[in-house]
């Protein structure tokens, strides 16, 4: 069943309850060559997105038609509001297939409409949007672009690293997903600059005009037209180019958070931030033969499951750690909220445990939980852009760290959790420790050196993300 039979279906349910008025924004005295259908997103009345709509029509030069909702709306009466906006495009001169585009949620609206069979849309692009987790780019039916800034306060710049590693590995085995499901992020663009919109509640500030973000959102979503339509008629390959740049820049824009969010979530489920934590914590002074290894632990481990006492291998001391990775609950996948983990909870080897086993060898003071987590600090500032540095300290928003909470019982530790605290004076970081140089005699807690540790991850958002939030004193209760 096709979308205007579906529609019709619908219009008796919904026409007494539900009135979609939908407003065209056209060249006049050309017969348009591309059409758009903008959902807007839930809290933005559609009129915040005439003035993209007129951008977006004139950079075209007169090429393109847009027709945008005033409210957005459900997935049930969305069939009936497509129709009519459908037949308004029709009305106005375009016989072809059309682009459906949202903003923010009413992009998970457009995705999930973008599944049903339908012979009149020729792609979807999302504003400051994603296709939620569990739906794949290179198995969704239609064309996507997936377009947002790095300044986006609501739909964060993590969330889309997400979707663009994905783009990553189908790219490493087809190129052309680059431009059938191409993943873009603007440099110094937010959430409201697609809506004409300033002071939305959780956005940052643009660094770019509202003309010029325009003008970069027109130059992919056209490019991703051109090459999705496939006309002999136009520059394909000229279009193909720009996408082509845009994958380059926003692969060397998430670099620095890839990079960083790669030390605990990786194929190999390895910690190699609770490696650097356990190197510190033995601080030896001089070289060692020593091998690292650690392993991410299932929750629900046991402790005899997650710590193994440090022993030798011929020459080579084998120091062992385990991580637990906790994120915050995210069911909804919701964009708003972190994407990094709220802690890391590192059982380590203490330094007498190594010390046993290595009597030539000269040691520093053991790192405290507090010392490690202000070296996730300074190592992840190194990593990040220099664009980044530059907002943070303007923010003015530091991360101020807490004295270690001594745990008298391993129990105690593992009920514990990292304290983050976010205001606008910035981030608030307390640690939790466990220390126990007495081993057991059945092996299972002994000679261990514990942490709850800060995520390096989490530093890097909050240096791209919510200092610049809390720097301006927005909203905070989102924030977990």
């Amino acid at each position: 069943m096709n979308i205007l039979c579906l529609a019709a279906l619908s219009v008796l349910h919904l026409h007494l309850c539900f009135t979609v008025s939908v407003n065209i924004v056209k060249s006049y005295g050309t017969a348009p060559e591309y059409a758009m259908i903008l959902i807007p997103a839930k809290d933005i009345p559609g009129s915040s997105y005439k003035p993209l709509a007129e951008a977006l029509v004139k950079q075209s030069n007169q090429t393109l038609i847009v027709v945008y909702l005033d409210d957005q709306p459900t997935i049930l009466q969305m069939p009936v509001a497509f129709a009519k906006a459908l037949s308004k495009v029709i009305l106005n001169g375009h016989t072809g297939k059309v682009f459906l585009a949202a903003h923010g949620d009413g992009g998970q609206l457009a995705a999930a409409f973008g599944t049903l069979p339908s012979r009149y849309i020729e792609g979807i692009v999302l504003f400051s949007s994603y296709l939620i987790r569990g739906s794949r780019l290179n198995s969704y039916p239609l064309p996507i672009l997936t377009i947002s800034g790095d300044l986006d306060g609501l739909t964060r710049v993590t969330r889309i690293l997400d979707t663009f590693e994905e783009l990553q590995g189908d790219v490493a085995q087809n190129p052309n997903q680059k431009f059938r499901s191409p993943v873009i992020v603007m440099e110094g663009i937010n959430y409201g600059q697609f809506a004409s919109k300033a002071n939305i509640t959780y956005d940052l500030n643009p660094e770019v005009s509202q003309a010029d973000a325009f003008g970069i959102i027109f130059n992919y979503t056209y490019a991703f037209m051109v090459a999705t339509q496939n006309d002999l008629n136009k520059n394909i390959v000229a279009a193909q180019a720009v996408l082509e740049q845009g994958y380059l820049n926003t692969e060397t824009l998430l670099q620095p958070l890839s990079e960083v969010k790669a030390l605990d979530q990786n194929l190999e489920q390895v910690s190699y931030w609770t490696i650097t934590a356990q190197q510190l914590i033995i601080n030896s002074l001089t070289a060692i033969s020593v091998e690292f290894v650690n392993h991410e632990s299932d929750m629900h481990a046991t402790k005899r499951q997650q710590h193994k006492h440090p022993f030798r291998v011929l020459d080579d001391l084998k120091i062992n750690s385990t991580t637990k990775i906790e994120f915050t609950s995210n069911p909804a996948d919701k964009a708003i909220l972190p994407q990094s983990p709220t802690q890391l909870k590192a059982t380590m080897t203490s330094q007498d445990a190594v010390k046993k086993l290595t009597t030539s060898s000269q040691f520093g003071n053991p790192s405290t939980c507090q010392d490690i987590n202000q070296e996730a600090v300074n190592f992840v500032y190194s990593k990040s852009s220099a664009t980044a540095q530059r907002r943070y300290q303007a923010a003015k928003a530091p991360i101020t760290f807490l004295n270690d909470v001594n745990a008298s019982t391993f129990d105690q530790w593992n009920q514990a959790n990292l304290q983050l605290i976010y205001n606008n004076s910035g981030l608030f970081v307390g640690a939790t420790r466990f220390r126990t140089n007495k081993p057991n005699s059945d092996q299972s807690i002994g000679e261990q050196d514990d942490c709850t540790l800060l995520s390096p991850y989490r530093v890097m958002e909050w240096i791209y993300i919510d200092a610049l939030r809390y720097g301006n004193q927005q909203i905070t209760k989102e924030i977990s």
